[in-house]
């Protein structure tokens, strides 16, 4: 199996280095990420070319986006992978925030041109629930049957904090309401953006998932 990794957070990643040695259990890795973090990037690509490092025969680093990275794993290295693997993403990518996930934007990228793929993310508070839930959360998606050219698998894991987990649950986004109350410092605006809590989230929500101990799975189609 050929899979490609990628991220928006950037080949240094913590995150990105444990998948891709889960990864290399299932096949070749080829590891593309940015240079540097490119979070909140969406479907953001580089007019006019971009800058690559090659670090070995399987690991390049961008200076660009997520969506460059598949632009060069496809057009540069001619890679035509079984599958692609965004993440594991320093961060949750749950509801409204899959439109400006630079871990989303570039399965999304791959999904249009017909590859499968799956978007990793994760508490940002750690990474002892990624090192318990990734590689039983992989196999499941493959015994299972999960990959589609249709459509991006979204997971997420749950909260750091938590004790125990309760496994896999089949989800749909829910867009959870944010306030903003920015601040304006030597003409810096600071938008210091808060999730408005809800207390009953609808239980095939990928917000109740993450908050009741349950990795979640969406299918999204870009």
């Amino acid at each position: 199996m050929i899979i490609l990794l990628t991220n928006d957070d950037g080949i240094n990643s913590k995150k990105i280095q444990f998948a891709k040695s889960v990864l290399e259990k299932y096949g070749t890795v080829y590891t593309v990420a940015p240079l540097v973090e490119q979070s909140a990037k969406s479907m953001a690509l580089t007019i006019g070319g971009f800058i690559f490092h090659k670090i070995d025969e399987f690991n390049y680093s961008i200076e660009g986006t997520p969506v460059d990275c598949i632009n060069f794993s496809l057009g540069g290295l001619n890679l035509r992978p079984d599958i692609v693997v965004s993440g594991i993403n320093d961060g949750y990518n749950l509801g409204f925030d899959t439109k400006y996930s630079g871990t989303l934007g570039a399965c999304f990228q791959a999904q249009y041109f017909g590859f499968k793929t799956i978007a990793f993310s994760s508490d940002n508070k750690g990474i002892d629930m990624v090192k318990s839930e990734f590689e039983k959360t992989l196999k499941y998606i493959f015994d299972n049957n999960l990959l589609s050219e249709s459509y991006t698998l979204n997971v997420n894991f749950p909260k750091e904090s938590l004790k125990e987990v309760n496994g896999i649950l089949h989800t749909e986004l829910f867009y959870q309401k944010y306030e903003y109350k920015p601040e304006m410092i030597n003409n810096k605006y600071i938008p210091n953006r808060i999730i408005v809590r809800t207390e009953n989230l609808p239980k095939n929500s990928d917000a109740y998932a993450y908050r009741k101990g349950y990795t979640s799975i969406s299918k999204l189609i870009f």
